[in-house]
């Protein structure tokens, strides 16, 4: 054997693949093992898949497929702000427990799955328990049907029956443990709604068949602008439910007790019953003067001097005033 070609998608070194398979150049192609070089390349808690081929006069192709973790696994008292990774497993899609040498940038945003005890746990054995199978179902068919728009944070299985899910947005959504993707199908309805109607989801039980129990986040109540106030600059609060009191109301409360019998706007309200009795009365009627129907003077304007009303000039056809220029007071 003269060369041995190692493909791998993951992080796993030749050094590492080839002290593992029990291989090197220069043996007898025809002596290796092949079932059992495979064998030992799947014992690895980092291969999910490994394929060996011997291609004549003297080569060994070894591929391997690395598992690709998609969660972390924790503790049901982990703080889920800040825990320590190191005490943390990453889990594959198959359950296949994994515990990386370095913590790699790409898994620090992974989902936390809450509530499995790990004390007993060793990187390589699967988790068997079906709240983590469902777990699982969930991480992978969410983003198959609702790619970004569910953005899963943390899953909660310390209840066994349910799924506890909390997303990026701080939405508390809660599953049952079976028909994961009838239950997403229900959420996508939800999320329709919420973006038709400007509304951001708080949180939502789909574990009930019907009247599915939905909130939504409080929407802030709009605020009126504030008028600018030229005489004072302090401003003044209103309890909720309180009603605003007129400008003529806030006058009469201002104004001293022995000003409000006859308060302004009773006097107002008075001159405007006067002004409306008779409005005819200070009309001037027209009248004939030298057999010529003469209207009533125009605006007048007050002299100062001899306190005397200038009426309007009228010409007739014969340019002849119909009447007279002054009337003297």
């Amino acid at each position: 054997m003269k060369t041995i070609e190692i493909t791998s998608d993951g992080n796993l070194s030749r050094e590492t693949i080839l002290r593992t398979a029990d291989i090197s150049e220069g043996e007898n192609i025809f002596s290796i093992d092949l079932p059992k070089v495979q064998e030992k390349l799947g014992a690895l808690p980092q291969v999910e898949e490994s394929r060996v081929q011997r291609i004549l006069p003297g080569k060994i192709v070894i591929s391997i497929q690395e598992r690709r973790p998609v969660a972390w696994v924790v503790p049901p008292d982990t703080n889920t702000g800040s825990f320590n990774f190191e005490d943390a497993y990453l889990v594959d899609r198959r359950g296949i427990l994994l515990k990386p040498k370095s913590l790699a940038p790409e898994y620090l945003g992974l989902p936390l799955i809450i509530g499995v005890s790990t004390a007993n746990c060793q990187a390589g054995q699967p988790l068997e328990q079906d709240e983590v199978k469902a777990a699982l179902d969930l991480i992978r068919t969410s983003t198959e049907i609702l790619q970004a728009r569910f953005q899963i944070q943390s899953i909660d299985v310390s209840k066994q029956y349910c799924l506890q899910v909390t997303d990026r947005q701080r939405a508390s959504v809660t599953f049952g443990t079976d028909a994961i993707e009838w239950q997403l199908h229900r959420l996508e309805t939800v999320l329709n709604y919420c973006d038709k109607n400007s509304r951001e989801l708080q949180t939502v039980n789909l574990m009930a068949q019907r009247n599915v129990p939905v909130t939504f986040v409080p929407q802030a109540e709009p605020t009126a602008p504030l008028e600018p106030n030229s005489g004072s600059e302090s401003t003044t609060s209103l309890a909720p439910g309180a009603k605003t009191k007129s400008s003529a109301e806030q006058v009469r409360q201002a104004e001293p007790a022995h000003l409000k019998k006859g308060s302004p706007s009773n006097f107002l309200k008075s001159q405007e019953k006067k002004t409306q009795q008779k409005p005819d009365q200070n009309r001037l009627k027209p009248f004939k003067e030298n057999g010529v129907m003469a209207r009533p003077p125009g605006p007048a304007r007050v002299d100062g001097r001899n306190s005397s009303i200038a009426a309007t000039d009228n010409l007739g056809r014969d340019n002849s005033i119909q009447w007279p220029e002054t009337i003297s007071s």
